[in-house]
């Protein structure tokens, strides 16, 4: 554990672009190259992924992966100078509330997410700083980086937000970073496997799907959530045509 304090701004600066990026290179790979034949029947929207669409996305993904890294400093800073809550010994909290503090992560990151999304989406947030997120109105796994740099710092603010709030281990949030990371590039893919009738049953129609955000991109409006459809049925902004 004395490794991990030690190190702890190596894993609070490069962790979360290293795992963008990694992960947004399988899917592409996967489903843009190795099996674009293949799961073309999962294809949520019909066609390819344009040279410039592509282009375009890789630029702002790039700015987003250096405000990322940016605000990762700010949370070992946090940390630092005992500003976070950010623990190293779990016996401090014990076993259980570890892996309780995943699911906090999760559940308040959604909720930042919905809010901050709905406020992008109001007259001259949307003009100004979100269109260039909705550019890709058929996204890639690469949509899943692509923002003005001022929606990568909103975004990016929910890590130092969550340090200072929530007591976690940094594994219970290397955990969270690669749900979140997975959540958001599937959601981007451009890809469904899942069928509607299963996401219509009872558990599963609390979860978030690739369809959901896609059908956000395509029309513009409606389905804010990220990992869950909570905040979307209860503010009545759930799309129905997914």
């Amino acid at each position: 554990m004395y490794f991990i304090e030690k190190y702890f701004w190596v894993f609070s600066v490069f962790l979360l672009p290293v795992l963008y990026i990694m992960v947004a290179t399988v899917f592409y790979l996967v489903f843009y190259v190795w099996k674009k034949n293949e799961y073309s029947v999962n294809k949520i929207q019909a066609g390819p992924l344009s040279r410039l669409q592509f282009r375009r996305e890789l630029a702002y993904g790039f700015i987003s992966l250096v405000i990322f890294a940016i605000t990762g400093f700010v949370v070992f800073l946090l940390y630092r100078y005992r500003i976070s809550v950010i623990y190293f010994d779990i016996n401090s909290y014990g076993f259980f509330y570890f892996f309780l503090s995943i699911i906090l992560l999760i559940f308040f990151h959604d909720m930042y997410f919905y809010w901050t999304h709905r406020l992008l989406h109001l007259p001259g947030w949307y003009q100004q700083v979100h269109s260039i997120h909705h550019l890709s109105s058929n996204p890639s796994p690469f949509t899943s980086l692509s923002f003005h740099p001022v929606e990568s710092v909103i975004q990016a603010l929910v890590l130092p937000l969550m340090v200072v709030i929530i007591p976690a281990h940094p594994f219970a949030i290397f955990f969270f970073l690669i749900y979140m990371v997975y959540k958001n590039v599937r959601g981007h893919a451009g890809f469904e496997f899942t069928t509607s009738s299963r996401r219509g049953s009872t558990w599963n129609k609390v979860h978030s799907y690739s369809i959901h955000h896609n059908l956000h991109h395509l029309h513009g409006r409606g389905n804010y959530g990220l990992y869950f459809t909570i905040w979307d049925r209860m503010m009545k902004t759930l799309r129905k045509d997914g």
